[in-house]
């Protein structure tokens, strides 16, 4: 079935459909925030959990004090994600409860209670528990390795691999509920389809520097888009998603690129989400319509 509301099956007040599992605050919001407005605008319950408490992030809300507010900053972020994903209709929002592992090779790492320094069995628990009460029918998260070299994102995608697998087996994890067996499991997928580089006449013309693209030694030799399992237009999600990434005021200054440029201009240039079927594994060159494409 394609882009259509599926029963989740689960009991009605915290069942989802699709789950979207991120590292960060605000994470939900960008490769993922097209796509969350796209299956809530077609009915579809979705869920999103949260890792991380995001602590190590920057502080650019200027109504924020940079260092007498960096204490409660996991509290702000909360709802700050809170906000982001009110805005992108998701039903139901759930926080792993683990700390920000900061960028690699920083102090941040070396915290006892950061995400990439906790048991993974443990975390692996914690988020089967969340499955088996939301019983969605698709997760969506990490490719492997992380869609960045963070330490936070590589952990969410084997935590969430290894839960994906132990969430329909009755043996593992029994104290976490009854099992739920989810039908699929994509990650998002890093490809460079072209569309800022056919682009940037038009970023300049709208004032944009774009002298880091021009730059970059590996621009234009990503995986392209026919390698990804489902490429969905997300287009018509464009001012949704740039609201809910201006959620996230500590993350997000107004002039970030994500969020300034030119109606028009924004929606050609985040116009397709991609992503990767993880399991069941998808053969060389399947595509999909959805992600919710063979569920009934």
């Amino acid at each position: 079935m394609k882009d259509a509301a599926i029963p989740s099956d689960g009991p009605s007040d915290q069942s989802v459909t699709l789950l979207v599992i991120r590292p960060h605050p605000d994470d939900e919001s960008t490769a993922t925030g097209g796509m969350l407005a796209h299956y809530s605008a077609c009915q579809v319950r979705t869920g999103v959990v949260i890792c991380t408490g995001g602590e190590e992030g920057e502080i650019n809300d200027p109504d924020l004090d940079p260092v007498a507010d960096k204490p409660r900053l996991r509290e702000i972020r909360e709802q700050e994600v809170r906000d982001a994903c009110d805005i992108l209709g998701v039903a139901e929002l759930r926080m792993l409860g683990y700390r920000d592992s900061g960028m690699l090779d920083t102090p941040a790492n070396q915290h006892t209670e950061a995400f990439m320094n906790v048991d993974i069995i443990e975390a692996t628990g914690r988020l089967v528990r969340i499955i088996r009460e939301m019983r969605p029918r698709v997760i969506v998260t990490e490719p492997p390795g992380g869609i960045y070299p963070h330490p936070d994102h590589v952990m969410c995608y084997k935590v969430t691999a290894k839960a994906f697998e132990a969430a329909g087996d009755a043996q593992v994890f029994p104290e976490a509920g009854p099992p739920w067996q989810v039908s699929k499991l994509y990650a998002v997928a890093q490809i460079d389809d072209g569309a800022w580089e056919s682009l940037l006449p038009q970023f300049h013309a709208a004032g944009y520097d774009m002298s880091w693209l021009e730059r970059r030694p590996d621009r234009s030799q990503g995986p392209g888009a026919e390698s990804a399992t489902v490429s969905l237009d997300v287009r018509p999600y464009s001012e949704q998603t740039r609201r809910a990434l201006l959620a996230h005021r500590t993350q997000v200054p107004k002039d970030s690129f994500l969020v300034s440029l030119p109606p028009d201009l924004r929606q050609d240039a985040f116009a397709t989400a991609y992503f990767n079927r993880l399991s069941p594994p998808s053969a060389p060159g399947e595509h999909e319509p959805g992600l919710l494409e063979g569920l009934s």
